[in-house]
């Protein structure tokens, strides 16, 4: 067949609508086929996605009860000399005499030095109680992140108040505990065989192992007078034998509020042992009683291998505090912590409606399967076509970021606690953290590739296929936004299955390399490594572990490309080809690795800006080059010849244009290929593509991007249905 008439004839004739279609469900949102990177079998020389033309809408959701009603969101300012400031508000329709809160908040490099300053809060110029726990540093040692708590009396209902944020004299903020908390819980479960028998009644009895702690000060996260939290691990013995169940075991992170009166339990339920005998799916229904009362149930329901679940309970004298926080999100943004998002788009409230109906019905459709739901995530990692969850974040994730909306928080959220049932979560029960490469450099969890062999699953039926070249940032915010213990851990898991899953061979053994994988799934995978290393506490025992895989990482590339002698005859246009088909490269997962990468240079990480200035001279540089014979409006591609028939690399951008598109010439009225008008398109992935570049030290990736949203204007109104790549230069 020949494939560039088909583009030529796709590009030039937008009545084709079938031929769209096609393409469309191959190739958009970086999503071509299965994970072993053959996206349309034998590659064609050049298909460039049509830039006419409907695409595909969104399935229509049956009526379906309406989001919460949100209290206004009216903009707020910081005072004059804070370094930044949060809105909390109540939502609670009755005042609250104490409203302790806690969240994550982001800080720029340089405005926080936590070694000798302190943090104080103010609201309208009263100092509130404040603490300031599990602090991130920025690679010049001042505070990159930090969880905080803070105490606020006699909120009345739906009152917002502004909290400044200002450095200040260093001090302690001594927590106030009870030796012994009334807390009292028990967590039982009832076991199920294949054939719906009881087998076994589990307990899980935490509240001596917490006074223990309380009493030793020991598996203490949060330490203040605000809050105090203390995660108790423990496994389920059967009630009748005192046995312990090989692989059910409960993580509890449990703060102290108000003294101790208040008591919040994230329950972690886990499922995630590596190395015990027999792992595999168990089927059980589960309670949490306080004081021999129930609180919670979950109908029975299979709990998959190497997954976990968590439920947020709320305890004694006082209820659940009600109150949402909104971060002062151009600081947020400005931090670096994440991408430099368009703050200027505004989500409207029918695409955050839709996306709560889609979450309420997902619900109830998945009740059966319980905490292991997928609720919006894809469960087939390797699907294709257009993806809510594809991109440097997902489109929820996004939509949450740009609108602070509660509904959004919500959909967000419960798509990161689905990520939780996927069966990658092993969990060494040696050091009690993720798998590591350190102890085990030849493990891997394809058990033909493994030294030493993982235990073989039995029952392993899931809904779950994941890989690493579809993989979303799925906890990352969320830690960032909220600073639960869970979401960190999640990202812990993640960053240690990328690195275990592949062959040992490939990946450098205990190196853990990333350079085997599609050059997407490199992308997403030092996405998830850099997330980890940032997120993480300085005081973590994993800290310098997964600072090593990034640093080893980083290096490989830069030594790889940019410091390779021999690369400018390997690779003389710099673009990365496709690790099984060499002679191709995919533009867009290009943009990808570049969308990561710059990300970490601007984030100063060693190694960063040499191997973003290397792959920048392709991304870049194929938006600049028509001079030079390659033409900009087809610069957002799919996949590309890089090689001539007797495999040598073409070295001119118009070779490059000529094999790929041969007898086209440039020419002002060009289609714009990469679906222009769509904000989920390979156009769209280029703007983000650039506007980081920018951000990350590549000065002519500004005027770039202004040179081709210019090319793309209708673009512009589709952006507040679909966020996912609205990455703009940073000021």
């Amino acid at each position: 067949m020949n494939t560039t008439a088909i583009r030529k004839y796709s590009s030039k004739n937008s009545q084709h609508k079938w031929l769209s279609a096609v393409l469309f469900m191959a190739a958009l949102s970086g999503c071509g086929g299965g994970s072993s990177g053959g996206e349309l079998g034998t590659l064609p020389s050049a298909i460039a996605p049509p830039s006419g033309g409907s695409l595909p809408s969104s399935i229509t959701q049956p009526t379906l009860p309406s989001a919460p009603v949100s209290i206004p969101k009216a903009p707020f300012n910081c005072a004059e000399g804070a370094i930044t400031c949060v809105e909390v508000a109540s939502t609670s329709s009755q005042a609250q005499a104490s409203l302790p809160v806690t969240f994550g908040q982001p800080f720029k490099a340089g405005d926080w030095l936590h070694a000798t300053q302190g943090l104080v809060a103010q609201v309208g110029g009263a100092t509130i109680p404040l603490q300031t726990d599990e602090i991130s540093s920025h690679r010049d040692g001042s505070a990159r992140f930090a969880v905080l708590s803070i105490q606020l009396n006699n909120v009345q209902p739906g009152e917002a108040r502004i909290i400044n944020i200002f450095t200040g004299a260093k001090a302690n903020s001594t927590p106030s505990v009870p030796a012994t908390p009334d807390w009292n819980l028990e967590l039982e479960t009832q076991v199920f065989d294949a054939n719906g028998n009881v087998t076994d009644t589990l307990v899980a009895q935490p509240q001596s192992q917490l006074v223990t702690q309380i009493a030793n000060t020991t598996g203490r996260r949060l330490a203040g007078a605000v809050a105090t939290e203390y995660t108790v691990v423990l496994p389920f013995k059967n009630k009748a034998t005192g046995t312990a169940h090989p692989h059910l075991s409960a993580r509890l992170h449990t703060r102290l509020l108000d003294g101790g009166q208040r008591i919040r339990t994230d329950v972690v339920m886990e499922n995630t042992r590596t190395w015990t005998a027999s792992p595999g799916n168990i089927t059980y229904s589960f309670a949490v009683k306080r004081n021999g009362s129930t609180i919670y149930t979950q109908p029975k329901f299979t709990h998959y291998h190497h997954a976990r679940w968590h439920k947020v309970l709320w305890t004694g004298a006082s209820a659940e505090p009600q109150a949402r926080v909104r971060h002062n999100m151009p600081y947020f943004m400005a931090s670096k912590a994440v991408w430099n998002y368009d703050l200027n788009v505004q989500i409207s409230a029918s695409v955050l409606a839709n996306d709560y109906s889609r979450l309420i019905k997902a619900r109830a459709d998945q009740a059966a399967l319980g905490p292991m739901g997928n609720v919006m995530v894809e469960p087939y990692f390797p699907t294709t076509g257009g993806r809510d969850d594809v991109g440097p974040y997902p489109r929820w994730t996004v939509n949450y970021l740009l609108s602070q909306d509660s509904s959004a928080l919500e959909v967000m959220l419960a798509n990161a606690d689905a990520a939780a049932a996927v069966n990658t979560h092993y969990r060494d029960e040696t050091t009690d953290y993720p798998l590591d490469l350190d102890r085990y450099p030849n493990v891997s969890i394809t058990p033909e590739w493994s030294s030493p062999v993982l235990p073989t699953v039995v029952n392993d039926t899931t809904i779950w296929t994941p890989d690493v070249a579809h993989q979303a940032s799925f906890a990352y915010v969320p830690y960032l936004v909220t600073g639960d213990n869970f979401y960190l851990d999640e990202m812990m898991f993640w960053t240690a299955w990328n690195a275990a899953a592949p062959n040992p061979g490939y990946r450098g053994a205990g190196l853990g390399l990333a350079k085997d994988n599609q050059v997407r799934g490199q992308a997403w995978a030092m996405r998830s490594l850099g997330e980890t290393y940032r997120a993480l506490p300085d005081n973590h025992p994993r800290k310098s572990y997964f600072d090593n895989r990034l640093k080893v990482n980083l290096d490989w590339y830069a030594n790889e490309y940019p410091l390779n002698a021999k690369a400018a005859t390997l690779y003389p246009l710099n673009a990365l080809p496709k690790p099984d088909q060499q002679e191709y490269t995919g533009p867009w997962q290009n943009d990808y690795f570049g969308i990561v990468m710059a990300q970490l240079a601007e984030n100063k990480e060693p190694n960063a800006y040499k191997t973003l200035e290397w792959v920048s001279k392709f991304n870049v540089g194929r938006f600049n080059a028509e001079a030079q014979g390659f033409c900009t409006a087809y610069a957002a591609g799919y996949f590309f010849l890089i090689k001539n028939s007797n495999n040598q690399p073409y070295s001119s951008w118009l070779d490059f244009f000529q094999a790929n598109f041969p007898g086209e010439a440039c020419n002002p009225g060009m289609e714009v290929a990469g679906y222009p008008a769509w904000s989920g398109g390979y156009a769209a992935s280029a703007r983000a593509m650039l506007a980081a570049a920018f951000n990350g030290g590549i000065t002519e990736a500004g005027s770039t991007y202004a040179k081709w949203r210019a090319l793309t204007p209708a673009m512009d109104a589709d952006t507040a249905n679909n966020p996912t790549w609205a990455i703009v230069p940073r000021p």
